[in-house]
């Protein structure tokens, strides 16, 4: 089967939301308000009670509206939304996304039957929703939800793309992505998946040039074998993170009642996911980090970690987690232990690297441009006490953004402290090394980020 082509979601020329509306706090309003802001062609309002809506003419129905529709974004209350989703094909917009809740997730039958109905005579619209909030797209600043701006960080523009079976959570995400050292390429949620579902959203992400990275929140797959399909071709080129919602037996009643989705056993997604290549997240934060780490870094060739650092006990402790995620303690090799050896001759050349708390950023880059060399090892971390007077965080971030144009090795940077440290955190990560606060996030994303390496090598 061919695959869906989403740009209309996504690139839009021309845009009616329908139940736009004029009154401040209102889903009709917020959603109009963030569309205003869109690079578009055309943006129109439709809603019958009101002749203008926020300064802009409003129509009766699409149906009026002088020109075609490439989207149409449905916020009516549930038992109006058939009708305006039956204008929408006959005026032959060519994409709908339906904002409205109150569907199968709550058990509701009627307009449910009469959307399917819809959908089964194809006539030309593709749908998103119900139940859901849309997509964001920061390329274009199209933005389809109903999350008010002024109470949100706006994401930055990325190469990580993320879709959500949830809406809640999309925005949670969104909102906090807007504060992290990484940035969005493109965002959908799709609800209750009556029309466009999660394999669709997949498949078309992973033809996206401005996406590198997918992530993905799922509850329930809707067609199995056809997410099977796209998630085992999608993987081999591109990688697929996801956190599942409803892996135990007493939470996934839940997830029915929240997106009508069948959960099916938390054995059989492990097993599904793993045949299609698919990364399994934990939770949120472990979700974010192998995505940012394989966003921004080159995959390793093996699972080899050499650990430098400027403080002894924080080395054993990231040791710890590194072996703990099963991932290998590299042994650096004896030229490398004897080259280190002249330079700093009082620092412990094992693993961890100890450079002792005077080191500086000539030590360091001594000691990274060395392990980077060292055919020993696959994956250099480096942890950094940056409240100590010798060590100045502009000149390592200098010196690791040199080491990460001559090398093909990951390079992840680990530190935790005040706002200072934050600040010179953000300054290695625009280096191009990936930064995380605590070595057992990073030690298990790491380690995920590898296993998906040598799945890519079967």
């Amino acid at each position: 089967m061919a695959a869906k082509n989403l740009d209309t979601f996504f690139y839009p020329q021309t845009v009616a939301v329908i139940g736009a509306s004029g009154r401040n706090g209102s889903v009709g309003f917020t959603i109009f308000q963030n569309m205003k802001r869109a690079r578009i062609k055309k943006l129109f309002a439709v809603n019958p009670k009101h002749g203008k809506v926020q300064g802009i003419t409003s129509y009766e129905s699409i149906m009026l509206v002088p020109r075609r529709v490439d989207l149409a974004v449905i916020a009516l209350p549930s038992s109006k939304v058939p009708q305006a989703l039956e204008e929408c094909m006959r005026a032959r917009a060519k994409a709908a996304i339906i904002v409205s809740a109150g569907f199968s997730e709550t058990g509701e039958k009627k307009a449910t039957a009469k959307i399917e109905e819809l959908l089964r005579k194809n006539m030309g619209t593709l749908v998103m929703g119900p139940n859901c909030v849309g997509v964001l797209n920061t390329a274009n600043n199209l933005d389809t939800t109903f999350f008010e701006r002024d109470r949100m960080s706006a994401p930055k523009k990325g190469t990580l793309a993320f879709i959500s079976q949830s809406g809640a959570l999309g925005s949670m995400i969104l909102d906090w992505s807007g504060t992290q050292r990484f940035g969005i390429s493109k965002f959908a949620s799709y609800g209750n998946a009556m029309g466009i579902d999660e394999a669709d959203l997949i498949e078309y992400l992973g033809r996206d040039d401005e996406t590198k990275v997918i992530t993905a929140y799922i509850e329930g797959v809707k067609e199995g074998r056809k997410f099977c399909r796209v998630a085992r071709e999608i993987s081999r080129k591109k990688p697929i993170v996801v956190l599942k919602g409803g892996r135990y037996e007493s939470t996934t009643r839940a997830t029915a009642s929240h997106t009508g989705s069948l959960a099916g056993s938390a054995k059989v997604y492990d097993a599904v996911f793993r045949d299609a290549g698919i990364i399994q997240a934990d939770d949120l934060t472990d979700l974010f980090a192998v995505a940012k780490l394989l966003e921004q870094q080159p995959l390793p060739k093996g699972k080899r970690v050499q650990i430098i650092t400027n403080g002894g006990g924080f080395g054993i402790i990231a040791a710890d987690q590194v072996v703990g995620e099963g991932l290998k303690l590299a042994k650096p090799a004896a030229s490398t232990a004897r080259k280190l050896g002249k330079i700093m001759p009082r620092a412990t050349i094992s693993n961890p690297m100890d450079l002792l708390g005077d080191a500086d950023a000539r030590k360091y880059e001594a000691a990274i441009n060395a392990a980077l060399k060292d055919r020993n090892n696959d994956i250099i971390l480096v942890l950094c006490l940056f409240n100590l007077p010798t060590l100045d965080a502009g000149k390592l971030a200098l010196a690791l953004k040199r080491a990460r144009k001559r090398s093909g090795k990951p390079i992840v940077a680990i530190a935790i402290g005040s706002e200072y440290t934050e600040r010179r955190m953000n300054q290695i990560e625009k280096s191009g090394v990936s930064t995380f606060n605590y070595p057992g996030v990073a030690a298990k994303a790491i380690s995920k980020m590898a296993q998906y390496a040598q799945t890519r090598k079967k």
